[in-house]
């Protein structure tokens, strides 16, 4: 088996898709990000609240799943510390400029709307991440290793005759 280059791969993943999933105790919420430039370099950033799909308050710690855009699987699973940024963080101008230029159909006016409604949080990844090509998840197994059997979902269904003809009788 050979070594993926983790760095490059998240690198890739996270420019593929301006979607991702947060893992969150009360289960995976999607969302879509934009990554940092510059000083933000590596970072994911989301915005949340006001105009915006409302995250809540996120943990401090937390993991970002990131799909293939081919097939829609789990790629990467990261960890990653989260900072909600105030309008008076340095960091806020930036992140939101970033934002501003993946979110599709804004208004004039969703800058001053972020400044006084949402929050933008940024994102840190860190560590070895949770899962990887190559690298089983938590729970140890990377994909089930049962055969798969025809079982109830084996049966031949009848299709109307727009969706290719009516099945056969017996």
């Amino acid at each position: 088996m050979s070594e993926v280059n983790l760095s490059a791969l998240t690198t890739e993943a996270l420019g593929k898709s301006d979607i991702l999933w947060l893992r969150l105790p009360t289960g995976e919420r999607m969302t879509w990000f934009a990554t940092g430039s510059d000083d933000l370099d590596g970072h994911v950033l989301l915005v949340s609240g006001g105009a915006e799909d409302d995250l809540g308050p996120l943990p401090e710690q937390l993991e970002l799943v990131l799909r293939s855009k081919g097939n829609g699987g789990r790629l990467l699973t990261l960890r990653a510390r989260a900072q909600a940024l105030t309008p008076d963080n340095p960091w806020w101008d930036p992140a939101a400029a970033a934002l501003l230029t993946v979110r599709l159909n804004a208004p004039g006016d969703l800058l001053q709307r972020w400044r006084s409604e949402s929050t933008i949080w940024l994102l840190a990844p860190f560590g070895a991440p949770v899962q990887a090509p190559g690298r089983p998840g938590p729970d140890g197994s990377a994909r089930v290793a049962a055969p798969v059997t025809a079982g109830a979902a084996g049966t031949r269904v009848r299709r109307p005759w727009h969706l290719g003809g009516r099945g056969r009788r017996g």
